[in-house]
């Protein structure tokens, strides 16, 4: 079933508002639910935080446009939904001015299709996070439930949730992390305490890997690559179109993971503690911009 997304839509033309919510509802990314203001001015006072998802504005209204009413949305909000400005513009130089005065996510070209908008929207509705769920990123889920099941299964080694983590700080710490591109773009990264790192790495090894031996990074390394591998296939199995990168590790310590989150950022994190130590998985996922052709 779609997800349901409550979506702005801010244009000066009646017809063109209306093109655009049959667009998007054609779409089949998501079960729309449509606020609709004919310029800036309307839509700064329609504007509900915490309960739109995405806004489509057009770049020239009469009283305010698209520019001015996103600046003014950004003073007066400390959060803003993801943004598609709609245009008419054709010149490279006069889409790149529009999209970098109004610090869009997504640029819109008129007329509208659905077929454009599928395509061009898909991986910014992924990016926008489920509400009221324990993941704030969609499909997020899958990246604690691949290493559950990992884990697991190769390691027999229970992943068991803490909801009040204790801190790393003055702890030996291996980070090992893959970037996850296709319909989704996320940073996902797997970290791990001294005792875990080594305990899992000599589950893995078959005999004892010590923490401070020479073959931890790799022993790691893989141990990500292959909850990668099994996240790529949970995501495939939803639809989405997925590739994984070969995995980094960096080991540290005295330090504390944190995740930002900010207007074009949205992360979430779980800790675990197991038999052998304490682990977490964390995913962060940034919205740039691009063109909607």
């Amino acid at each position: 079933m779609p997800r349901l997304l409550k979506a702005l839509v801010v244009d000066d033309s009646g017809f063109t508002r209306k093109v655009i919510m049959k667009c998007l509802g054609e779409t089949g990314l998501a079960d729309f639910r449509f606020t609709e203001a004919e310029d800036g001015v309307d839509a700064l006072a329609k504007f509900q935080p915490g309960d739109t998802d995405i806004i489509l504005v057009d770049l020239n209204m009469p009283r305010m446009g698209g520019v001015e009413f996103l600046r003014r949305l950004r003073t007066m909000h400390a959060t803003c939904p993801p943004v598609v400005l709609i245009t008419s513009e054709s010149t490279p130089e006069r889409l790149a001015e529009a999209v970098n005065a109004a610090n869009a996510d997504a640029l819109l070209l008129k007329p509208v299709d659905a077929a454009r908008l599928r395509t061009g929207l898909r991986g910014l509705v992924e990016s926008i996070p489920e509400r009221g769920g324990s993941w704030t990123v969609s499909h997020g889920e899958c990246v604690a439930l691949a290493a559950q099941f990992v884990f697991g299964e190769t390691f027999g080694l229970a992943l068991i949730p803490e909801t009040t983590p204790s801190e790393s700080e003055g702890e030996n710490i291996v980070f090992g992390m893959v970037t996850v591109l296709g319909d989704v773009h996320w940073s996902v990264v797997f970290g791990f305490d001294e005792s875990a790192a080594a305990g899992v790495a000599s589950r893995l090894a078959g005999f004892d890997i010590p923490f401070d031996s020479p073959d931890i990074g790799d022993a790691i390394g893989e141990v990500t690559n292959i909850v990668a591998g099994h996240l790529k296939g949970m995501l495939v199995e939803r639809g989405l179109r997925i590739e994984c990168s070969l995995p980094t590790v960096i080991g540290a310590s005295r330090i504390r993971f944190l995740v930002q989150r900010g207007r074009r950022t949205t992360a979430d994190q779980v800790h675990y503690r197991t038999p052998v130590g304490r682990l977490w998985v964390a995913v962060s996922v940034g919205v740039t911009s691009g063109l909607v052709l």
